[in-house]
């Protein structure tokens, strides 16, 4: 049994490397069918949500599946790896806004839990050639924007991030407070970028004798002494020499190397499958049994028609949410004010009542992170509906609309989709004046991976919103404030 063990870990540990290397060469084989690449490469099936070429663009992501991770109680927690760089932008703001609202662990909400999102700071010393510390930020250590956030301080430390046991420990510690509903948490690991950010950089910002004491610390070469020093029982692996260090230094090296050369011999994607994982196909499923048919907390209302069975606008878009709510427990509904207030326009007025807060919630005036929370939140089993107060504050989300939204189903070579709703309304005539009053849907049907809804009468708005919620695509949908 052992021996059958260690042969089918190598066999496991080269078909991943296999896969990761022809991801990054882009080939079929890779884990995104090559068409991610090293910018967006992701393990779906092991709960890897993708690496991000946008900087701290995942960040909302993570915030979503955090708060996805916190309704479902799956006992999942979020890891949140950025750089120090991706900590200056402003989806990092929002987004940890976002995931230490109270509500969540104050009794607003049914359960007393904080979202389990672990916000680790890669504290590399450069973002591209400006250093976040003694330079762009006015911080000794970044972890103290824990205290602007929370009374708790988001429990933040800082950690040497050349330390192998030390980053294990500190996870560990962090792992054990997000289980135990005390989440977020901020974790920065000083660590070095020992080469440039790319090809091209010449590196002049820093000297050599930087690069060297730095070097030393390495955690490939300070790790091994750590485990030259320890002892370990042979049933734990010991004892661990240095020809068994340098055995497993080669024994990776040629696994690397003979999966690069099968790798550099698979196949390109095939030209007539450029588009193939733009969009999803919508079909008809059922719901799952463990999210059909969820009972109300308060009673469900029910509108009079007029003659003919007509409905105005306004209650046919309500009525639509409420019938996908019952239907689905998978359906969240947030976004500014549309809690017990109701909505800008009163759209999701006695909604709150109806499903409680869980379902139902406000949000601050976060609108990337609004986007960016229900991509994760679509990425990890939910069907969120998030309400942008008016369509002209969606220019503030798209780099989440049409970076993250739009493209995670292409990027993950159709590993995953993003059944998503982003409900705003649109249009002038109410007074409102220029920032208030555009009709932007065109910039939205320019975004591919994204599909646009505007209806123009009652009957249309019910429906389509209807079809909209069960679509696995991402859609943008557009009311208009006369309707």
């Amino acid at each position: 049994p052992g021996a059958a063990r260690v042969e089918l870990e190598e066999a496991a540990l080269r078909l991943h490397v296999y896969r990761m290397i022809a991801e990054l060469f882009g080939k079929t084989d890779g884990y995104c069918r090559g068409v991610g690449g090293s910018m967006h490469i992701a393990d779906f099936e092991s709960g890897h949500l993708g690496a991000n070429a946008i900087v701290g663009g995942h960040m909302g992501i993570a915030a979503g599946a955090g708060i996805s991770a916190r309704y479902r109680e799956s006992g999942q927690i979020v890891l949140c790896l950025a750089g120090d760089g991706a900590y200056q932008n402003g989806i990092s703001h929002e987004s940890i806004t976002m995931a230490t609202m109270a509500q969540f662990h104050n009794g607003l909400m049914r359960r007393k839990f904080g979202v389990p999102v672990i916000f680790a700071i890669v504290n590399n010393q450069y973002a591209m050639s400006g250093q976040s510390i003694g330079e762009t930020t006015g911080l000794d250590y970044l972890a103290r924007c824990g205290t602007g956030y929370h009374v708790d301080g988001l429990h933040a430390e800082v950690v040497d991030g050349m330390d192998v046991l030390a980053v294990r420990e500190a996870t560990q510690r962090a792992a054990a407070l997000c289980r135990d509903g005390h989440g977020p948490v901020v974790l920065e690991f000083m660590t070095y970028r020992f080469k440039g950010h790319s090809l091209s950089d010449a590196q002049a910002y820093r000297d050599r004798t930087e690069v060297q004491a730095w070097m030393e610390r390495d955690p490939i070469t300070v790790f091994p002494k750590q485990l030259l020093e320890a002892s370990f029982p042979e049933e734990q692996g010991g004892p661990i020499t240095t020809e068994t260090l340098e055995e497993l230094r080669r024994r990776t090296w040629q696994r690397n190397a003979d999966m690069a050369v099968k790798a550099a011999a698979a196949a390109d994607p095939a030209p007539d499958t450029l588009l193939l994982h733009m969009y999803r196909e919508p079909k008809a499923e059922p719901v799952p049994a463990r999210y059909a048919n969820p009972k109300p907390v308060g009673e469900v209302p029910k509108y009079k028609r007029k003659e003919g069975g007509l409905l105005n606008y306004r209650l046919a878009v309500n009525e639509a949410l409420i019938e996908e709510m019952l239907r689905d427990e998978r359906v969240v509904l947030f976004g500014e004010d549309i809690a017990e207030y109701g909505g800008a326009f009163a759209v999701t007025r006695g909604l709150f009542e109806v499903f409680g807060r869980d379902r139902v919630f406000n949000t601050p005036i976060t609108e990337s992170a609004i986007v960016g929370c229900a991509v994760g939140m679509a990425m990890t089993e939910l069907r969120p509906v998030c309400e942008i107060m008016y369509d002209d504050f969606i220019l503030m989300t798209m780099d989440q609309t049409g970076n993250q939204a739009a493209k995670w189903s292409y990027m993950s070579g159709g590993q995953m989709s993003v059944p998503m709703v982003i409900r705003t309304p649109h249009g002038g005539g109410r007074g409102y004046a220029g920032q208030h009053s555009q009709c932007l849907e065109s910039i939205c049907t320019h975004m591919p991976g994204l599909i646009v809804v505007c209806p123009s009468d009652a009957y249309d708005a019910k429906g389509l919103l209807k079809s909209a919620i069960r679509d696995p695509n991402p859609v943008v949908f557009f009311e208009h404030q006369q309707l």
